[in-house]
C-alpha cells in the first residue's frame, strides 16, 4: 500500500515531487537512448536480431523477392531465355519468364531458410556492422568501401551464393552498382559520428541521472521517505508500460502511414517488432525494478507483516551477519545466472543493480536492529524497576 502523505514542508513537498517527475522523464530518455545504442551499435544484438528477421517468414519473402531481382538485374534472365527458347516457342517467353521468376523466388526462399544460408547471413550481418560501426567511431572502413561520395555495403558475394544456388552463377553481369546499399553518405558521416557519440554517453549519463534525481527526492523527504520511495518505483513502472504502448502504437503507425504496398505490411510489421524486441526487455526490466521498489518499501513499512518479518530475522541480522549477507550474495548471483532482465546481462547494469541491492539491504537491516533495540529497551526497563520495588525478604 502506498503512502503518499503530504510532506509537512510546501516547498520541501514541490521540490520532492518535481525531482520525481524530473526522474521519471530522464529514465524513459535513458532507457531509449540504450536501446537505440544497443540496438544499432551492437554488433551481437544487431546480428541476433538480424537473424530472426530472416527466420521470420513474411520478411523471407521480400528478401527472396529482392535477391531475385538483384539476379535478374545482372543475369538478365528472361532475355537468356528468350534466347534459348526455340523460334516457334517465342511467343509463350513472357509467361515462361513470369514462371521462371516466381518458381527461382520459391528457390530462393527455400535456401534462405536453411542452416547454411542462415549461417552465411549471420556472418554478412555481423561483418557488415562491425565494419559500419568502425566507420561511425571514425577508424578506418575495413570491409566496407566508398562509392560516389558514399560508404556502401556490396552484397554481391550474398547475390553470388544465391545465384549459385539457381544455376545462374556463370551468367551474371559485372556491374559495380547492383547488389551495393548505400549506408551512410560522405556529407552526413561527420553528423552520424557525433550522434554515436552522444548516444554513447546519454546513455549512461542519463541513467546515472535519474538515478541521483530519485535518490535526492528520497532524501529530501524527511518523515517520509518510504512513500516516496515507492512512488518512485510506480514511476518506474509507468515509465515500463509507456515504453510497451508506444512500442506498439509506433509501429502501427509506421506500417499504415509508410507502407504503401499492402504486400510489404506483414514483413515490415514482423520487422518492427523484432527490432523493438530489445524495446520490450527493456520495458519489462523496468517494471521487474519498479515492483521490486515498491516491494522494499513494503518490507520496510508499519504494516504487522513487514514488523513480523523484520522481528524474525533479527537473530540473523545480529548473530549471524556474515550468514545473511553469504545468503543475499548466492540468491544475487541465481538472479544473475537465471538472466531474466538486459540489466542483468551488462556490466554497467550488473554494479548499479549490485550497489542498489547492498545499500538497501543494508539499509534495511539497521533498520530491524534499530527498531528490536526500541523494544527490547523498555522491557528491560521495566523488569529493572520492578526488581527494585520488590521488599526483601
Amino acid at each position: 500500500m502506498l503512502h503518499l502523505k503530504r510532506v509537512p514542508n510546501t516547498k520541501r513537498a514541490l521540490a520532492v515531487w518535481t525531482l520525481v517527475a524530473l526522474a521519471t522523464l530522464t529514465t524513459l530518455a535513458a532507457s531509449l537512448t540504450i536501446w537505440t545504442k544497443r540496438q544499432l551499435l551492437d554488433t551481437n544484438e544487431w546480428t541476433k536480431s538480424s537473424s530472426q528477421l530472416l527466420a521470420d517468414r513474411n520478411v523471407r519473402d521480400v528478401v527472396s523477392q529482392k535477391i531475385v531481382d538483384l539476379i535478374n538485374q545482372r543475369a538478365d534472365l528472361r532475355k537468356q531465355l528468350n534466347r534459348a527458347l526455340p523460334s516457334r516457342a517465342k511467343g509463350i517467353s513472357p509467361i515462361a519468364a513470369v514462371a521462371l521468376e516466381s518458381a527461382s523466388v520459391r528457390t530462393v526462399n527455400s535456401f534462405l531458410a536453411t542452416a547454411q544460408a542462415q549461417a552465411l547471413w549471420r556472418q554478412t550481418n555481423r561483418s557488415a556492422h562491425s565494419a559500419l560501426v568502425t566507420v561511425l567511431e571514425g577508424k578506418s572502413t575495413g570491409p566496407l568501401e566508398t562509392s560516389k561520395g558514399g560508404v556502401v555495403l556490396d552484397l554481391g558475394p550474398l547475390v553470388a551464393s544465391v545465384a549459385k544456388q539457381l544455376g545462374v552463377a556463370g551468367r551474371l553481369r559485372t556491374n559495380p552498382v547492383n547488389g551495393k546499399i548505400l549506408l551512410v553518405r560522405s556529407n552526413e558521416l561527420a553528423n552520424a559520428q557525433h550522434a554515436v557519440r552522444a548516444i554513447r554517453i546519454l546513455s549512461v549519463w542519463l541513467t546515472l541521472l535519474a538515478l541521483a534525481l530519485f535518490a535526492l527526492a528520497i532524501f529530501l523527504a524527511r518523515g517520509r521517505r518510504r512513500g516516496v520511495l515507492e512512488a518512485s518505483g510506480v514511476s518506474v513502472i509507468l515509465v515500463g508500460f509507456v515504453l510497451l504502448i508506444v512500442r506498439r502504437m509506433v509501429g502501427d503507425a509506421v506500417v499504415n502511414t509508410y507502407v504503401s504496398t499492402e504486400s510489404y505490411r506483414p514483413a515490415i510489421r514482423s520487422a518492427w517488432l523484432i527490432e523493438t524486441r530489445l524495446l520490450a526487455n527493456i520495458a519489462i526490466a523496468l517494471i521487474a525494478y519498479g515492483a521490486a521498489v515498491i516491494v522494499a518499501g513494503f518490507l520496510g513499512g508499519p504494516s504487522r507483516l513487514a514488523r513480523a518479518i523484520r522481528r524474525m530475522l533479527v537473530p540473523v541480522f545480529r548473530q549471524s551477519r556474515a550468514v545473511f549477507h553469504t545468503a543475499v550474495l548466492f540468491l544475487f548471483l541465481a538472479i544473475l545466472a537465471w538472466g531474466p532482465t538486459t540489466g542483468t546481462q551488462r556490466l554497467f547494469g550488473l554494479t548499479i543493480l549490485a550497489a542498489l541491492t547492498a545499500i538497501g539491504i543494508e539499509l534495511w537491516r539497521r533498520q530491524a536492529l534499530r527498531e528490536y533495540q526500541l523494544e527490547s529497551a523498555p522491557a528491560k526497563t521495566r523488569s529493572g524497576n520492578a526488581a527494585k520495588r520488590k521488599p526483601p525478604r
